[in-house]
């Protein structure tokens, strides 16, 4: 049974927690920070000046040793009870974004009407970063106290977190991917999230910062891997579909390994072909494509710099530049049918796997005709 412990954690002890780091926001089941917009931002903090309930947070504790500076200036190792965010990350950190002046509060946000030594005081907050707020006020949102839930890592298994986790959002705006994560299990969601702080990811793709936040990189992986795999008979590459391949993992475990391994391989390789941002191959469109069209060449042991020359080719017959002031390239290139797999319906079966083997067949016939094979 778990064993949940219930107390009260101001938000000023929160804030100094996450800074020294026994605060974790990093668990793999967690969705990604900057889900909130402005008005969300400053209704919350209005909350918290003006007293007005705000639901509880959920934490899993972990004794771990922890790096403590002594008064003697020695750092020693002593044994504490780190906490990792299950439920309010939104919260937490949008708190702490706040408390270090970054952000302003929103033009409409409400006055707060707080006791002072003139008796009950109104300030005006719209509009204004924590430094520029009434010192009553300031303390008001500091020493507020939240009702925070730790549930004891040493008495919960992952299928317990997993599922409480799952419980908790079942009500908010989560996005299929991001319940996705949750029902894969602890031990997928870190493996796929690994993928997603894949340098190739984070440096050299071209996801939207919305992207980015609805974890649709992580979609664009997971798609990958489904139309590698060959064992799962996917309708479209919806994120429904996508979701739904997710809850094979746990009874698949081998196959599936296999499967995170290639698109590590493709990652890295990529890595080499590309010195900077790739804005159109690696849009999540295309993103899965050129991973399997990469795992191709790496497999058939074709060069990185080799590959680089056919992706300006494959470009260039997918939608040939345009210098300003001029007409359409007109170099003779290899002809390609993928742009008749792209624009509407795109998450279509009959449309992705056209894009993939259209991608697929230009690339080998690029090969076969520059003399890359072995």
């Amino acid at each position: 049974m778990m064993d949940i412990q219930n107390q009260p954690f101001a938000v000023k002890s929160l804030n100094v927690m996450s800074g020294s780091g026994t605060l974790r926001f990093d668990y793999p089941i967690q969705r990604a920070s900057g889900q909130w917009k402005l008005q969300q931002k400053s209704f919350l903090i209005h909350s918290l000046a003006a007293n007005y309930p705000i639901p509880p947070v959920y934490f899993l504790g972990s004794k771990e040793d922890f790096p403590v500076k002594k008064k003697s200036g020695e750092i020693v190792n002593e044994l504490k009870t780190v906490r990792y965010v299950l439920d309010g990350k939104q919260r937490i950190t949008v708190i702490r974004e706040f408390l270090n002046d970054e952000f302003t509060l929103a033009e409409f946000t409400p006055e707060v009407i707080l006791p002072s030594e003139e008796g009950m005081t109104e300030y005006e907050i719209a509009g204004k970063k924590f430094s520029e707020l009434d010192e009553n006020v300031q303390t008001a949102i500091l020493t507020r106290n939240l009702t925070g839930y730790t549930i004891d890592g040493e008495t919960a298994s992952e299928d317990d977190i997993a599922d409480l986790f799952f419980r908790m959002n079942n009500g908010s705006a989560l996005t299929t991917q991001q319940k996705a994560k949750a029902l894969m299990g602890i031990e997928w969601a870190e493996r796929i999230q690994d993928l997603g702080n894949h340098i190739l990811v984070k440096e050299l793709s071209a996801f939207s910062k919305t992207q980015y936040v609805s974890e649709g990189h992580l979609t664009a992986i997971i798609q990958t891997m489904m139309m590698l795999d060959g064992s799962f008979d996917y309708k479209n590459v919806s994120q429904k579909a996508i979701s739904d391949y997710t809850m094979t993992f746990q009874n698949d475990k081998e196959r599936k390994m296999l499967l995170v391994e290639k698109i590590h391989t493709a990652m890295d390789y990529l890595v080499e072909v590309f010195s900077d941002t790739e804005k159109l191959l690696l849009k999540k469109v295309h993103f899965p494509m050129t991973l399997i069209t990469a795992l191709r060449a790496k497999e058939l042991e074709v060069q990185p710099e080799d590959f680089r020359d056919w992706v300006f080719a494959f470009k260039e017959a997918f939608k040939p530049s345009k210098k300003k002031g001029e007409e359409q390239s007109t170099v003779t290139i290899l002809p390609t049918d993928y742009a008749r797999f792209t624009g509407k319906g795109t998450t279509d079966r009959i449309k992705a796997d056209g894009r993939m083997n259209e991608m697929l067949k230009h690339f080998e016939e690029y090969a076969k005709m520059h003399n890359l094979l072995p």
